[in-house]
Order: C-alpha cells, then structure tokens, then sequence
C-alpha cells in the first residue's frame, strides 16, 4: 500500500531557489570538459573523494573547502567532490541520505540543501560526484553533477542502466555486492549501449552513455574479499576489451576492498597508484576519522579516513603515478611494498 505523504516541488522550482549563476554554468562546464578529455587521454588519476554520504551541510561545506586545498597541492590528480545525497543500504535500514532531509519527513528541504552543497564545490573549482539510486531524484541535479554512479545494489537493475545510458558525462558502473566483475561488464554493455524504456509516463530512447566505466569495489561472500590486485584488474581490463568496452577503470579503496575498514584505504592506494591499468580511485573521506552518528564531521554510514590521513593518502597517489609515468616512459618494471 503506497501512502501518499507530500508532493515534492518541482525541478524546475528547486533550481529557481538555488539557481547556478553564469559563472557556475561556465565551471561546470569546463569541469565536464576536463572529465571528458581525460577518460582519453589519461594524463591524471581520478580521485573521487568525500564522505561515504553527505550529511550535516555546514560539515560538508567545510570538509569541500579543505579538499580544495589538498587538491591544488597535486595537479597531477584530477579531484571530484563526492557528494552522496542518497545512501543505500542491504537490509533497507539506516540513513538514507542528505536528500531525505530529517528522517525522511521533509525531503524537499534536503533537495534543496544537497543542491546548494554541489553548487558549493562549484565555487571551489571541484566536479561534482553523486550516485544514481533514485532516477527521479536525476533533474534536480542535472545541471550540477559531473559524475553519476550505479551503485553495487543498482548496476544491475534494467532501470538503473537504462537510465544511466542518457548520460553524457562520465558514469561509473560498479561490481554487485558479491564482487563478481563479468556480470558488472555485462552491466557496463548495457550503459554503454542505446536504449528505450519507460519512465514518468514517457517512452524514452538513449544513445549510450560515452563515458561510461568500470567501478571495481571489491566483493562479499560471507567475508570481504578485494578485486584490485594487480591480477584482478588485468583480468577485468582483458575481459572488457574482449566486450569491446571502454578499459578505463576506477578502483574504490573502500568497501569490500578495505573490508570495510577505513585505514586500509592507504594500503590499497599504495597497491594501485603504480598499476597503469588502474585510471582512477574512490575514497571515502571526511573531516574526522571513523564513523558517529550524529556528530559533526563522522560519516554516519561506513567509517572514513580523516583529512589528516587523506593528505597522506594523495600524497601517496601523486607519488605512485609519478612513478608509474616514469616507469612507461622507460619501460621499467615497478615494484613496490605494500606495507601493512
């Protein structure tokens, strides 16, 4: 049985009360840009970096500002914003996100909150990243996100994708939850691919989405388990040039591949920053370590580093591909030590 709470207002309403000013339109614009050219070319990794969901604005705010700093400390790392405004979550309970507003009663008050954090990295030159969970929520941020996300829940539901393939910026497709990367390159076809479905009452038709990629976040089978060691992205980089896909590939140090646990994020970074297959990584990132429900600048969801380790972290980052340039540059052979 549906109850029928609220109407929500409009896209159209919610962007008339957080507007972009013609100088946001042009950054985002030169952001998407950047984005675009780089899933080419590789010049720099990709660092999506924030909390695992946005909450508290002020704490968000503060934390996108502090980014910004570390960001232009390591111009070889091409630094998006993770602003989450949705959560989800296995068994359908816990917090659901900066666009549900408080509790899930006043969602269009955390619309339009979620909306002014983004347009707040775009005043710090930072693209902005947000997940894909509900499609309907899509036109409030339109004109404001970067880079969307299907999610290990979502990457493999017949919306979602379709959805997804409409997009014309980067799109990164993540393995399901029990890390098995062939069906996630299944998935990845079908955003990359055109496609007609029905939504809101219309029948739409997509031309697949250009920029769309493989997110590797690691898998569960009763334990953790990673998939970005040297091995596993080969294998998922072999298996999508034999799709004919796209092989740029985003390693998500969370999740699974740190077993949840936040401090193995810098591990994995040391792993994958001189790996040439590896294009891009996801961090999760906020102004304290660990996690704490309502308390300012804790993750409420999985535990995330704190700026003091993300420093470190990029630096590792900068330091790995610098590495990994100069060995492609002299056919050298890496080998680093993953310290424990």
């Amino acid at each position: 049985m549906f109850v029928r709470q609220k109407k929500l207002p409009t896209a159209k309403t919610v962007k008339r009360l957080v507007p972009l000013t013609s100088k946001q339109i042009a950054i985002k614009k030169v952001l998407d840009e950047q984005l675009a050219t780089n899933f080419s070319t590789r010049e720099k990794l990709v660092v999506v970096c924030g909390p695992c969901s946005a909450d508290n604005p002020n704490a968000v705010k503060e934390y996108l500002q502090k980014l910004a700093v570390i960001k232009n400390e390591h111009p070889d790392l091409l630094v998006v914003a993770r602003v989450y405004t949705t959560k989800p979550h296995t068994d359908g309970t816990g917090y659901h996100g900066l666009a549900f507003g408080d509790n899930g009663v006043s969602m269009d008050g955390g619309i339009v909150a979620a909306r002014q954090l983004m347009r707040d990295a775009l005043d710090l030159g930072l693209p902005v990243a947000d997940e894909l969970l509900y499609p309907e929520l899509y036109r409030y941020f339109d004109d404001v996100v970067s880079y969307w996300f299907l999610g290990a829940r979502s990457s493999e539901d017949e919306l979602h994708r379709a959805f997804a393939s409409s997009l014309d910026v980067c799109v990164g497709v993540k393995n399901s939850t029990d890390g098995y990367v062939p069906r996630a390159v299944a998935s990845l076809y079908a955003v990359s691919h055109p496609a007609v479905f029905p939504f809101d009452g219309v029948q739409f038709s997509t031309c697949g989405a250009k920029y769309a990629h493989l997110v590797l976040r690691g898998g569960d089978n009763g334990e953790y388990f990673s998939n970005i060691s040297e091995q596993s992205v080969s294998e998922a980089k072999q298996l999508l040039q034999s799709r004919g896909l796209n092989d740029f590939i985003i390693a998500d140090l969370g999740h699974a591949n740190s077993g949840k646990i936040a401090d193995n994020q810098l591990q994995n970074a040391r792993m994958v920053a001189v790996n040439p297959d590896v294009n891009g990584v996801i961090i999760e990132s906020y102004l304290f370590h660990g996690k704490a429900n309502n308390k300012y600048g804790y993750s409420k969801t999985d535990e995330c580093i704190g700026l003091e380790e993300t420093a470190e972290l990029f630096n590792i980052l900068s330091e790995g591909f610098a590495l990994r340039k100069k060995s492609q540059d002299s056919d050298d052979v890496i080998e680093i030590e993953v310290k424990e």
